[in-house]
């Protein structure tokens, strides 16, 4: 058994989020989309899906999203968890029925804080991470409309649903949890675009990495414990549970 991992481009990915999966002793079965491999016709195997962030517009045409979508309406149907990451979470989300548009100000792009709602604050995955943190932020779409039936977990300024949760076992996350501080240099390397789009200077950028990232990698830690044990399946979940009070 092993958790797919959806891979969009060569430069995304699940990066830190993988890691602690597999300190968990998560099985990884990666799913390159951008080198053509295949997406999967069953669940057989399976024991949750991770799909990450990527360059592509969620309503564009993708030779892969057909595949996926039905794929990931097969796993929330079956209680198969899943978890989205900006991208990821924008496909997580049209696949059950919601909408994605345009970020209303062009582009949510650096740090900027993420609030938890009060939904949020009595959700079990967002235990022990704080209320208000600050986030890595890179996307100029966004879930305009969350299925039916989802609740809002987390909200930021210029993004009403930057985290959300359909059913006990379908989460999707706006914002970047998942970023290396070497993951941000390699995008504004090559998206300067964005940056200019977004009113930032490289150097701008990195003074706001260097201010945030200390503190958002514990919180963020602290986040991935939490889905590293949802994503176990129920008979493994109280090793994992003592494992993370040993540490």
């Amino acid at each position: 058994m092993a958790i797919l991992i959806f891979e969009y481009s060569s430069t995304t990915g699940a990066l830190r989020l993988a890691a602690k999966l597999r300190d968990y002793g998560h099985k990884l079965r990666t799913i390159s989309l951008h080198d053509h491999h295949e997406v999967p016709g069953d669940l057989d195997e399976v024991d949750g899906i991770v799909i990450s962030g990527g360059p592509h517009n969620a309503n564009d045409d993708h030779p892969w999203l057909d595949a996926q979508i039905k794929l990931l309406k097969q796993a929330h149907e079956t209680d198969v968890p899943i978890v989205g990451l900006c991208l990821g979470n924008q496909v997580l989300a049209k696949a059950l029925g919601g909408e994605v548009g345009d970020v209303k100000s062009g582009i949510e792009l650096g740090w900027h804080e993420v609030s938890l709602t009060e939904i949020g604050r009595e959700d079990v995955i967002h235990t022990g991470v704080p209320w208000n943190s600050m986030q890595f932020h890179w996307h100029s779409q966004e879930v305009t409309k969350p299925p039916d039936g989802a609740r809002i977990l987390a909200t930021s300024q210029q993004c009403e649903v930057q985290a959300w949760s359909l059913g006990m076992r379908t989460y999707g996350f706006q914002y970047h949890p998942e970023v290396y501080k070497k993951t941000i240099d390699v995008w504004a390397e090559d998206e300067p675009q964005a940056l200019e789009n977004a009113g930032l200077l490289i150097d701008q950028l990195s003074e706001q990495t260097q201010a945030n990232y200390e503190e958002f990698e514990r919180v963020t830690d602290r986040l991935f414990e939490s889905i590293a044990l949802f994503l176990m399946p129920v008979d493994r979940r109280i090793d994992g549970v003592a494992k993370a009070l040993h540490h």
